[in-house]
C-alpha cells in the first residue's frame, strides 16, 4: 500500500513548489543557527532569537515570491494542456500546446501535440469511413429499391436480365458487409491466422483460374512467372488467397482490352517477395500514398461503375502486415502499375543463404 505523499492535498503544482522552497530554507536556517549557535558559539540562541526569527521571514517571502514567478513558467504548458483538453472532449482536435522548455514538461507537451494530432486524424477516418459506407450502402439498396418499384409499378417485367442485375446488386452489397466485417477482424486483432507451409505457385495458378473465370469479358491476358522451386511461405493459405485475388482483380479491372498481367516472384532473405504487374494507365503520383486508405480510389467512378468496394487493397494491406510483411505500389500514368508484398517463407539452410 503506497502511503500518501504529505503535498498531494494542495492543489496546484506552485503551491506545492513554494512549500518545498519555504521548507527547505527554514531547515536550512534551522541548522545553520543551530550549528553556529551550538558548535562554534558563534552567538546564543536565546539572545538572537528575534534576528533569527525575522531573517527566516524574509528569507521564506523572498524564497516564496521566487518559487510563485518561477512555477508561473514551468506550469504555462501544463495549463495549456489542461485547457486544450477540456476543447479536445468538445471534439476540437487542432488544440496545440506550444513551449520551449525540453524538461519534463516540455516532453508532455510534444506528447499531448503528438495525441492530438492521432485524435484528429482518427476523427478524420471516422468520418470519412461513415460518410463512404453510407454512400457504399446506399448505392446497391437504391438499386435494388427501384428495381422492386419498377417491377411493382408494371414498369419492367421480371425477366433474366432485370433479376440478374438485382442479384449482381445484392451480391455487391453482401461482398461489401463480408469485406468490412473481415477488415474489423483483422484490426482488431480478433483474426487468428492459421499457418502453414504453403507452396506458392499452386497457390497462384488458384487464383489465376478464378479471376480468368470472373474475368473473361474483360479481354486481358493473364500469367504467373512464378518459379517452380520458390520455398514454401509459412502464411494463412485463405487470407493470402484473398490477397492475391483482391490485387489480381484490381489489376484486370484498370487494364484496357489487350493488356496484360503478370504475377512475379523471387526468394529474399527470410521472406518471398511477390509483385502483380499491370500494363494498365498507371497511377498518379499523388494517389500513391493513399492507395491502402480505406474507400480511396484513384478513379472514383469507373471503380464503383465496375463494381469495386473501395476495401480490397485495405484488406490486403491488413493481411500482409498481420504476416508480418509489407506491401507497396509503384506506378507511372501510362505504364501500368506494380504491386509488391513480401511473405516469409518456411526457413531452411537454403533460404537463409538467399542475398
Amino acid at each position: 500500500m503506497r502511503l500518501p505523499h504529505p503535498l498531494e492535498k494542495l492543489p496546484t503544482i506552485r503551491a506545492k513548489l513554494g512549500s518545498t522552497i519555504i521548507f527547505a530554507v527554514a531547515v536550512t536556517l534551522l541548522l545553520v543557527y543551530v550549528i553556529l549557535g551550538f558548535a562554534f558559539k558563534v552567538f546564543e540562541i536565546r539572545e538572537s532569537l528575534w534576528q533569527l526569527a525575522l531573517a527566516g521571514a524574509i528569507a521564506a517571502a523572498i524564497a516564496l515570491a521566487m518559487a510563485r514567478w518561477l512555477a508561473r513558467g514551468m506550469t504555462q504548458p501544463l495549463r495549456d494542456m489542461a485547457r486544450a483538453a477540456h476543447r479536445m472532449e468538445t471534439g476540437d482536435y487542432t488544440q496545440r500546446v506550444h513551449t520551449t522548455s525540453r524538461d519534463e514538461v516540455g516532453q508532455l507537451a510534444a506528447a499531448f501535440n503528438n495525441m492530438s494530432t492521432e485524435l484528429g486524424n482518427l476523427e478524420r477516418l471516422r468520418r470519412d469511413l461513415v460518410a463512404n459506407v453510407s454512400h457504399e450502402l446506399k448505392t446497391p439498396i437504391s438499386a435494388l429499391r427501384a428495381h422492386l418499384e419498377n417491377l411493382l409499378d408494371g414498369v419492367e417485367r421480371p425477366d433474366p436480365e432485370t433479376l440478374q442485375v438485382m442479384l449482381n446488386q445484392s451480391e455487391r452489397l453482401g461482398r461489401l458487409i463480408d469485406q468490412l466485417l473481415d477488415l474489423s477482424r483483422i484490426e482488431s486483432g480478433e483474426l487468428r491466422l492459421s499457418r502453414t507451409a504453403v507452396p506458392l505457385h499452386p497457390l497462384v495458378r488458384e487464383v489465376l483460374s478464378e479471376i480468368e473465370v470472373a474475368r473473361a469479358d474483360r479481354g486481358v491476358t493473364v500469367s504467373d512467372a512464378v518459379p517452380d522451386d520458390l520455398p514454401p511461405v509459412l502464411v494463412d493459405r485463405e487470407r493470402v488467397h484473398q490477397v492475391l485475388y483482391n490485387l489480381l482483380d484490381n489489376a484486370v479491372r484498370y487494364t484496357p482490352p489487350g493488356g496484360s498481367v503478370t504475377v512475379e516472384a523471387r526468394p529474399t532473405t527470410g521472406s518471398c517477395e511477390i509483385a502483380v504487374r499491370d500494363t494498365g494507365h498507371g497511377i498518379s503520383a499523388e494517389h500513391l500514398p493513399r492507395l491502402f486508405e480505406r474507400f480511396y480510389r484513384a478513379d472514383a467512378a469507373r471503380a464503383r461503375g465496375d463494381g469495386g468496394t473501395g476495401i480490397g487493397l485495405a484488406i490486403a494491406r491488413s493481411v500482409v502486415e498481420a504476416h508480418g510483411g509489407h506491401i507497396r505500389a509503384e506506378s507511372r500514368p501510362g505504364r501500368g502499375s506494380v504491386f509488391t508484398f513480401d511473405l516469409p517463407v518456411v526457413e531452411t539452410a537454403e533460404t537463409r543463404r538467399v542475398p
